[in-house]
């Protein structure tokens, strides 16, 4: 599978594809500006260009043809590359659809980790712990990591361990092996219109988990 990353040295979307990269997609994308993260990824081959008006996405897309269009959230629906994308009939996701494909094809059991609080350190915890303990395990955690990088897949894991967020109603796009709820506090009134709303989105991401 060939995918395009837009927004590709985000915090959201660069570990992403991290992640794809180690799982065997083949990997390209774009970004504003160089960062540390799409140096990384330039070392490690992937094609990263600065030029976000298309016409790189084109030229990927002849060169070799593109099955997804990952974006970041902080895409405006008016961004060229996206409305390429969409011309070009490419699959457009955000990136937790494509998580969510990968996690499946690949087989692994989610422990998702949710709330309004503490979901951050609560999987940064959790995957450390693993870690101590010799397990494999893959990952994506919504920080910077000073013993690893924020996303990881290991071939040889049973597990993915996920901070998984409300925001967009991203979370209901999983079907969790197992979900951690850390606490429930009102946020994100641009989501969702009432505390209830917020509180009945966690009940069907809980609904959701096996």
């Amino acid at each position: 599978m060939n995918i395009y990353f837009s927004g590709i040295g985000g915090v959201g979307i660069g570990p992403l594809a991290e992640i794809a990269l180690n799982a065997g997609y083949a990997v390209v994308g774009s970004d504003m500006a160089e960062s540390l993260v799409t140096r990384e990824l330039e070392e490690r081959g992937v094609n990263v260009s600065y030029d976000q008006s298309g016409a790189f996405l084109r030229e990927q897309h002849t060169l070799k043809p593109l099955d997804w269009f990952v974006y970041t959230a902080a895409l405006p629906s008016d961004h060229p590359e996206l409305v390429l994308a969409r011309e070009l009939g490419l699959h457009t996701a955000k990136r937790d659809e494509l998580l969510a494909h990968i996690i499946a094809e690949k087989k692994l059991k989610l422990i998702a980790v949710a709330g309004t609080h503490g979901k951050t350190t609560t999987t940064g915890m959790m995957v450390w712990t693993l870690k101590q303990l010799g397990v494999p395990v893959s990952y994506s955690v919504g920080t910077t990591l000073s013993w690893g990088p924020s996303g990881q897949f290991d071939p040889a894991s049973e597990y993915f361990v996920y901070e998984c967020d409300e925001f967009d109603r991203n979370f209901l796009h999983f079907e969790p092996w197992l979900s951690i709820v850390t606490s429930i506090e009102y946020d994100h009134p641009d989501t969702f219109p009432t505390p209830d709303d917020y509180r009945q989105a966690f009940v069907q991401f809980l609904e959701q988990s096996e």
